[in-house]
């Protein structure tokens, strides 16, 4: 059976379609028609109607299908919008759950009464048929022969996992430390060695498409920052990007290899071409307005996607760096981004709260979910931020995230909950998901890995005294 088919017990959840009619009016009845109702019509806006409500007001439209963060009756009532007025005007906040049934009446397209069509794009087209991305020729890349131990600092060693990535083609796992890189055989279970990362702690690992290579960003805080290219089978340094005066938080390889893509906490995106080591960028990208905190080359190998500190995402065309479009929902900084092997659907994961697929073809979300709200323990009162760390699209099209309820969650490529796995005790900083989806791995603020294969959870601890083995439970 595929992962989680016998491990996850939570019931499949389907989101009811909402319509104007049976689910927002009765709200807007309770809270808006005094002033915005069929006779007053204050700044020129009526809600009575499903056509008043589309019309808009004096300042335009207050509502645009399945984008609640960019429409201005949500960003009212929610009391989240910069210049935006509070409403009621003068009262307090809807309660959350109303405020939800206008925001996902919004998500999912504006219907009008039960039956009704939606106002979104037609979805049915986002169904995963395959990724884009051919099988290699030549043999999986493994390790031969690396180091069994680089260099490494074993009083700092211990500490969070910063990056974790899986082999597209091979069972293999690379794991960040500090000045190392560790590689597992995901089916054994076996270190195979590890890459020396001299210049500090690494904070990106990404395979090359094809599996060969293995990209590795990092660096010292205010210090410097480098991305390094590393021959998988060897061992290697094939190439060194950059030269960042602080660490490189983001980065990438696209999909023929020719390319390379870093960001950092100097706000600029910078593109260089492989085999040109030292060499400056072929062109940078300075739109964002924060520090970069995520990118990712397309399947297609046309289109870069980029995210920052401040909740911004933007696509570019890959070979110029062109501007393409602004995915603009979040609130908060983007803690990472992934593309789904066909290269339709970009999830993206936020400190917001929100994990959104976006439909890459006309830059609407198809998708919007708050997966990892922590809850509170018994007796205490308020919200704990509910942020999500990492996701990853696994090869079947299946999604993977973990946040900051600590627990490891998985949607069907549409974004449909499939079900989470008890939550750890420890937070989860980073998922990946092995070549076969069979296998999962979350990186944990300790520094160990935890694995779910089958019914059973295992944990690694690279870099602890040796390579460990055992229950993950009994942590």
């Amino acid at each position: 059976m595929r992962l989680f088919v016998v491990l996850l017990f939570a019931a499949r959840v389907a989101q009811a379609q909402l319509n104007y009619e049976s689910d927002v009016k009765p709200v807007l009845r309770r809270y808006c028609f005094a002033c915005h109702g069929a006779e007053e019509k204050r700044a020129g806006l009526e809600l009575e109607s499903f056509s008043g409500l589309l019309k808009g007001g004096g300042s335009g439209e207050i509502v645009k299908p399945g984008r609640p963060g960019s429409s201005i009756l949500f960003l009212a009532i929610s009391h989240e919008g910069n210049g935006v007025p509070n409403m009621p005007l003068g009262l307090p906040k809807m309660p959350d759950r109303e405020i939800g049934i206008i925001r996902d009446w919004i998500q999912q397209g504006l219907v009008d009464k039960p039956g009704g069509k939606t106002r979104l794009s037609d979805r049915a087209s986002l169904e995963f048929s395959g990724g884009l991305i051919p099988k290699p020729k030549s043999e999986a890349a493994m390790p031969r022969q690396l180091p069994a131990s680089a260099t490494v600092d074993k009083l700092r060693a211990a500490q969070p996992v910063t990056a974790i990535a899986a082999s597209p083609w091979a069972p293999l796992l690379a794991v960040a430390g500090h000045g190392a890189i560790a590689l597992y055989n995901t089916v054994t279970r076996e270190k195979l060695g590890e890459l020396a990362f001299a210049e500090g702690i690494p904070y990106v690992l990404r395979f090359s498409r094809d599996g060969s290579t293995l990209l590795a960003g990092g660096g010292k805080g205010a210090v410097a920052g480098k991305a390094v290219l590393f021959d998988v089978r060897s061992g290697m340094r094939l190439g060194e990007f950059g030269a960042e005066r602080d660490v490189v938080l983001a980065a990438d390889v696209s999909a023929d290899g020719k390319l390379v893509a870093l960001g950092g906490p100097g706000k600029i995106v910078r593109v260089f071409a492989v085999g040109q080591p030292g060499a400056k960028p072929i062109y940078e990208i300075a739109k964002h307005t924060d520090w970069i905190t995520a990118l990712e080359f397309a399947p297609d190998g046309h289109r870069l996607a980029t995210a920052d500190r401040a909740g911004g995402v933007h696509m570019w065309e890959a070979a110029t760096g062109g501007f393409l479009v602004s995915l603009a929902e979040h609130k908060d900084a983007i803690t990472s981004l992934s593309w789904r092997t066909d290269g339709v659907t970009l999830a993206t994961g936020s400190e917001d709260g929100q994990l959104i697929l976006w439909d890459t073809r006309d830059g609407f979300p198809a998708s919007t979910m708050t997966p990892h709200q922590p809850k509170l323990a018994p007796g205490t009162f308020g919200k704990l931020p509910g942020g999500v760390l990492s996701v990853q699209f696994g090869p079947d099209g299946r999604l993977f995230s973990t946040g900051r309820d600590k627990a490891v969650r998985v949607y069907s490529s549409l974004g449909k909950v499939l079900g989470a796995l008890p939550p750890s005790l420890v937070m989860l900083t980073k998922v990946a998901v092995s070549f076969d989806g069979k296998i999962a791995f979350a990186g944990d603020a300790k520094g160990n890995v935890h694995i779910w294969d089958g019914s059973k959870e295992e944990m690694l601890q690279p870099y602890g005294l040796g390579a460990q083995l055992g229950d993950g439970r009994n942590r």
